[in-house]
């Protein structure tokens, strides 16, 4: 059972990755429905998973039903620059994709990161085929900065992929 919220919405919490939760981010990371988009053409073991996890601002995405709480996803920093800029990297579990999930998670981290941590910008690339992840960073006020041609090997084929980006006032003056 995840540890502790970080963070509440309305259907989804933020919660810190605990030990308990490796054996569901290994099932995630590597169900290729994931590891596709992600271009994360790694086979994950439970160590990697662990590791990953350990890296900071990652948060499992937690929803209840039926009164229980159930893990859905992951909404992270891939990686950042110093404490002004963060490369978004978020998953849903594939029966729990296309509820809503994602965009509450992000909206939750993204004020946790301007609000609390002081970033400047956040960005987020994304495959061009990946129709539901490019209308979720559009609807939360990210702006294709640009499109990098056969960016990443998915599906046997390179495929291009946009960079979006939002900045701290922008997030902030909604």
């Amino acid at each position: 059972m995840p540890g502790p919220a970080f963070t509440t919405g309305e259907k989804v919490s933020l919660h810190p990755i605990e030990d308990e939760d490796h054996a569901f981010l290994q099932r995630g990371r590597n169900d290729r429905s994931t590891r596709v988009p992600l271009t994360d053409t790694t086979i994950r073991s439970r160590e990697d998973v662990s590791e990953l996890a350990d890296d900071d601002y990652r948060f499992l995405v937690c929803t209840r039903e039926d009164g229980e709480l159930l893990r859905v996803g992951v909404v992270a920093f891939a990686y950042t620059r110093g404490d002004d800029w963060g490369s978004l990297m978020y998953w849903t579990a594939p029966d729990h994709r296309r509820e809503g999930y994602v965009s509450e998670a992000l909206d939750l981290f993204l004020e946790y990161a301007f609000r609390e941590c002081g970033f400047h910008k956040v960005v987020g690339r994304v495959l061009v085929t990946n129709e539901a992840s490019v209308g979720t960073l559009e609807s939360l006020g990210f702006e294709r900065e640009g499109q990098f041609r056969e960016e990443r090997f998915a599906d046997g084929e390179w495929t291009d992929a946009y960079q979006y980006a939002l900045l701290a006032r922008e997030w902030l003056d909604t």
